[in-house]
């Protein structure tokens, strides 16, 4: 019994150190030895409760030191008591440790060869697993291994996508465990494979460099929405607007503390005024009524064209709508969210015209869901993603997101335009690389130069189902060699 809990208990730390291997400090090295820790445990274990026992414990440390950051929003901007916060957080991430805890179970129950087990069953099923979660209940995609691998294997994200890289990087890990050999040559493979396909262009430039200003207001989350410094955020946002030199000026989610509808008249007008005198375009997160009072979105526009908006599709699930309210409305009496209830938006909306760009625009951890932007993608230049993650100010989250808009820049073979409140504010070329960002709290103007880009990457054209098609051929054919074994 001791032994099992020590077990259990070095799995959850192995699990929890992963979150070094993301953004911000991206010791990447740390989730192959990670990984390698739950596929042995889950390998040598005595069953396949066992086993799954193991998973779960591995998971529910990957995901708290994973999603830590949602305590902060819980308790100090929701009001939530510390014991009732870290519970939720624990909650959360023991609904999400379900997931590898299923992939360790099936990897034991389905027929396979115990090396083909290790080096390509349990590898394959953690990824569907993965993907699983990312679409379940709405999905939470959140610390899939593909976001670690936006540097390492770059070049395989316009093709197979985020679940695909991560598809290669659990392959990898599981070939150092069958055999130190096979592991060198499957990781030379990847390494001289990727190198040739980022030598491709998969889209072209599309016009001239167009100059962008991304405003950083710095307005802290306690005050963003205090009614009586409605005024003080009203002025940050214009002085920041006027202060802007690019042709496009990009303002982050709810840069203004109201809805479009009650704004006052006159504030919008200088706002437009000050785009004009100097022929700029002004997008700006606005949430706004729609055909009637009960419906709202969160939204983003160009302000001299309201007319035509983005409404986020894939709300927040408590933050901005409750599900399953019979159910779950006991914990949104404890929480202090303003402009919760909104209405979501089509899945697919036209991009946002802004001077020589079109625009496709996404909001908040919309960027998490790759499938989902891709569909947006085609028809635009660049994209642009609106968030204010003062919700989760002083955590790593915001780096996350960060590294989740490189992996959809990766995806789509496209700018990605980042305007945050307190950051990461930042512009992501094609490549997943930064060409520039503001330091995180603080308030500056971003100042830089964008390119627009047309054309289709392979997965823009085929999302995940090559790649989930490719991990339902291995299963079958570990099931195939199992059975001609037998």
């Amino acid at each position: 019994m001791i032994r099992a809990i020590a077990l259990h208990l070095l799995l959850a730390a192995c699990g929890a150190a992963s979150v070094f291997a993301y953004a911000p400090v991206d010791w990447m090295p740390l989730l192959p030895l990670s990984l390698a820790a739950l596929f042995f445990a889950v390998e040598t274990a005595p069953t396949k409760r066992r086993a799954a026992l193991a998973a779960f414990a591995w998971g529910l440390g990957y995901f708290t030191g994973n999603v830590h950051w949602i305590f902060i929003s819980l308790h100090n901007f929701g009001g939530m008591p510390v014991w009732m916060a870290a519970g939720c957080v624990l909650l959360f991430s023991a609904y999400l440790a379900l997931f590898p805890a299923l992939a360790a179970w099936l990897a034991r129950r389905l027929p396979c060869p115990p090396r083909w087990r290790l080096g390509l069953l349990l590898p394959t099923v953690y990824i569907a697993t993965e993907w699983l979660r990312g679409w379940l209940f709405t999905g939470f995609p959140w610390a899939v291994i593909g976001n670690s691998q936006t540097v390492a294997l770059a070049g395989f994200f316009p093709l197979l996508g985020v679940y695909g890289a991560g598809w290669l990087a659990a392959l990898a890990t599981a070939q150092w465990l069958v055999h130190w050999k096979r592991g060198l040559i499957f990781t030379a493979a990847l390494g001289v494979i990727g190198f040739g396909l980022q030598q491709i262009a998969w889209t072209t430039p599309a016009g001239r460099p167009v100059t962008v200003s991304i405003p950083q207001g710095n307005i802290r989350q306690d005050e963003k929405w205090d009614s009586a410094l409605y005024i003080n955020a009203l002025r940050i946002n214009l002085g920041q607007v006027a202060q802007a030199r690019g042709e496009v000026i990009v303002l982050p989610e709810t840069a203004i503390p109201s809805l479009y509808q009650d704004t006052p008249t006159e504030y919008v007008t200088r706002l437009q005024d000050s785009v004009h005198g100097k022929k700029a375009a002004l997008l700006m997160g606005f949430a706004l009524y729609g055909n009637s009072p009960d419906v709202y979105y969160n939204g983003a526009m160009n302000l001299d064209t309201p007319t035509q908006f983005y409404a986020k599709a894939h709300l927040v699930p408590f933050g901005e709508y409750v599900p399953v309210p019979w159910l779950f409305g006991w914990m949104y009496r404890y929480l202090n969210m303003p402009l919760s209830g909104f209405t979501p938006g089509k899945e697919q909306q036209v991009p946002l015209q802004a001077g020589p760009l079109r625009v496709a625009a996404n909001i908040c951890y919309e960027d998490a869901f790759g499938d989902e932007l891709r569909r947006n993608s085609g028809d635009a230049d660049v994209m642009a993603n609106f968030s204010n993650m003062a919700w989760f100010d002083g955590s790593w989250a915001a780096e996350q997101q960060a590294q989740m808009s490189a992996a959809r820049a990766l995806e789509n073979g496209r700018w990605m335009l980042r305007a945050t409140n307190t950051g990461v504010t930042a512009v992501i070329d094609q490549r997943g690389r930064r060409v520039a960002e503001l330091a995180p709290r603080t308030r500056a103007v971003l100042e830089t130069t964008v390119q627009g880009r047309r054309g289709y990457t392979p997965y823009m054209r085929w999302g995940n189902w090559p790649v989930l098609l490719a991990m339902l051929a291995t299963v079958l054919g570990c099931a195939w060699r199992s059975r001609r074994r037998s």
